[in-house]
């Protein structure tokens, strides 16, 4: 019979931290007890899920609605080559490598796409939202639901070098919906797709805001909170740019007239261009679970299936179709929603 080695004793784990004067060894107590919540585990999702997962943070709940692919291997930092030729759902990949680098942490997988359908359940009982997103639509349904429930987010986005990071506490700071009152026109936004991006920028910025979310959750002195943090690491240079004038102007949308029209559905996509994808995602109009297993045998008329135990794909004459079990769908080979619709209409159902 094997002895079970030891455990860690904290103190010894995370001492280099704790000797940290602005935090002290009272803020791991706090880390330890916190609950955090990142949406999205791709790029920045991924680093950001180490980075908090080494610092001990208690409860991590990875919500992601992507597979792994060969082309996220350069700036996703969690997974591997064997994730990507098996097509794991990228949280539960994540899961699996966190779990060994912290058996303290609970990490939670989530293969869904956050929408406000779902926002509640898997938002209310967090304390602080992560940013990992890659769509301004996601972007807004945090902000409201942030300001409705009062649960502080860190903002992050990054393309080509550059990059922005911004820390928003309901009642204290300016919301997202402040420095952008309405979505920019796709055609004046590029996209990982259009520009490119670079791991290493992808990193600092998902460091920043992981160094955002340690301060929230300890309570610590915070800065730039409330300041958009705007850096572009390939010329060096750093912009910090106060938003108080914004929110005192009171005519945001969320956080001064109290309209939430992303949480509320109002305002929502049914078929989403994904960014940097040659592809469109389907969400039906209610939650459908399917059994994959059924599916795969119904669909071996259209085309080779491929399958595991999370997601079916389904190769067409000029399209692949992959399905999870919630009735999700993206549709690669077009970035036409219309022509994905007709696809998922037609392969699935109204």
């Amino acid at each position: 019979m094997h002895n079970q080695p030891a455990p860690v004793d904290p103190q010894l784990r995370y001492r280099r931290q704790t000797q940290f004067s602005p935090l002290g060894k009272n803020s791991q107590v706090l880390l330890s007890r916190a609950k955090i919540t990142i949406c999205g585990c791709g790029a920045l999702g991924s680093v950001l899920a180490e980075r908090l997962t080494r610092v001990g943070v208690g409860l991590i709940r990875l919500i992601d609605r992507d597979w792994v692919e060969w082309d996220n291997l350069p700036r996703q930092t969690l997974f591997t080559e064997d994730d990507a030729r098996q097509r794991l759902p990228k949280a539960v990949a994540a899961q699996s490598k966190l779990a060994q680098i912290n058996s303290d942490a609970v990490i939670e997988a989530v293969v869904e796409d956050l929408t406000f359908r779902n926002a509640h359940r898997l938002l209310e009982d967090t304390d602080l939202i992560l940013d990992g997103t890659d769509n301004f639509e996601t972007r807004y349904l945090i902000n409201d639901f942030a300001h409705r429930f009062q649960k502080p987010w860190v903002h992050g986005g990054c393309i080509g070098a550059q990059g922005q990071v911004m820390s928003i506490v309901p009642g204290t700071t300016a919301c997202f919906r402040c420095l952008l009152p309405e979505p920019p026109p796709a055609d004046e936004v590029g996209t990982c797709d259009s520009v490119g991006v670079l791991g290493p920028a992808v990193s600092v910025i998902a460091s920043w805001q992981a160094i955002e979310a340690i301060k929230i959750i300890c309570l610590a002195t915070n800065s730039t909170l409330g300041q958009l943090q705007v850096v572009d690491l390939w010329e060096g240079t750093h912009r910090r740019i106060s938003l108080d004038r914004l929110r005192a102007a009171g005519n945001c949308p969320t956080c001064g007239r109290g309209d939430y029209e992303f949480l509320e559905g109002r305002r929502n996509a049914a078929a989403t261009v994904l960014c940097g994808r040659d592809a469109v995602q389907i969400q039906p109009p209610t939650t459908q679970l399917i059994n994959l297993t059924e599916m795969a045998q119904r669909l071996k008329i259209y085309g080779e299936v491929q399958q595991n135990a999370f997601l079916l794909r389904v190769s067409l004459e000029s399209h692949t179709m992959t399905l999870f079990s919630d009735g999700r769908a993206i549709i690669s080979g077009t970035q036409d929603p219309t022509i994905a619709r007709s696809i998922y209409s037609r392969i699935i159902g109204n």
